[in-house]
């Protein structure tokens, strides 16, 4: 496990995989910048018959917008192409066939994707506390939807105190169904403070709740059951290129899809190390098939022209 991919190696992931699942940031890009060599990497690919998919735990744009993010920084891409987890949290309440409302704690991109399936929600957009309420008053003011039987938590940046308390008093409820979009701890820019991540939100709603939602992103197995399901996929003929062993490269290894980690984002091969040696059997699907420098790393392999 974890080789470094060489002409030998890239060869054979040539051969034995039909479908490339990508994540984005760290991956083809940075912030809003392209990492060198991934373009031309993915373009090969394509020319080669491969199918392509942009995975990404990201909540906050749509499928059609995530395509045009792709576009816009010159990777080619299509809605379909696009497996986000705004469109995966509403893909899986409608393959449910769920009748019902559904409370969100998340944004005008997770409500659109709902909307698309026809699905009842309620929640999104500010809901602050009066400005100068006391605790108690925020609290006897809650009103509880008797039709609510879901609750939908992704990224929000309207989070409040009474969102959480509604959040929480519905998820408590039994029979409720209980849905997050992804649980990352942080977001990883280049600045210097924590930007804290959709998990942070999870958090702010679980805890209280004493219950675990169903997770719809990375490294969980819903994100790519629904894509299989939708293009009849073989595990066995696909491969998750990431840059974060906890999300990426677990979810590769909970469906049984090859792996492989490059190295221009999140983790490291002393992290990969921890991983492989430490007695936390979780802790071994961290473990990639493959590692490399950077995605054009394995286009130039593959004899694609990677600019230097």
């Amino acid at each position: 496990m974890c080789e470094e991919v060489n002409s030998e190696i890239a060869k054979d992931i040539l051969n034995s995989v039909d479908n490339f699942l990508f994540d984005c940031d760290g991956v083809l890009w940075n912030a809003s910048e392209s990492i060198p060599g991934s373009l031309e990497t993915i373009k090969g690919l394509k020319s080669l018959g491969k199918k392509i998919f942009y995975v990404t735990n990201n909540s906050t744009k749509t499928r059609s917008e995530y395509a045009q993010k792709c576009v816009n920084l010159g990777f080619p891409a299509i809605e379909e192409e696009i497996v986000c987890t705004s469109y995966i949290s509403a893909l899986y309440l409608h393959n449910m066939n769920f009748k019902g409302k559904i409370y969100v704690v998340g944004n005008s991109s997770i409500g659109a994707e709902l909307d698309r399936f026809g699905l009842n929600h309620t929640g999104i957009g500010p809901d602050p506390p009066e400005a100068n309420q006391e605790f108690f008053q925020i609290v006897s003011s809650l009103n509880l939807d008797p039709e609510i039987n879901c609750v939908l938590v992704g990224y929000d940046k309207f989070i409040s105190y009474p969102k959480i308390m509604k959040a929480a008093s519905y998820a408590r409820r039994e029979g409720t169904l209980f849905l997050a979009t992804n649980e990352d701890s942080h977001q990883h820019l280049n600045v210097p403070y924590v930007i804290p991540g959709t998990g942070a939100i999870v958090a702010a709603v679980k805890i209280p709740a004493r219950k675990e939602p169903l997770l719809m992103g990375k490294p969980k197995i819903n994100m790519f059951k629904c894509l299989q399901q939708a293009y009849n996929l073989d595990p066995s003929r696909c491969i998750m290129v990431g840059d974060t062993c906890l999300t990426d490269i677990s979810m590769a290894t909970n469906c049984g899809m090859k792996s492989l980690l490059v190295l221009t984002g999140v983790s490291s091969l002393s992290d990969v190390e921890e991983y492989k040696t430490s007695e936390d059997p979780v802790k071994h699907t961290y473990v990639p098939t493959y590692y490399t420098s950077k995605l054009g790393q394995l286009g130039k392999l593959l004899g694609f022209s990677i600019p230097k």
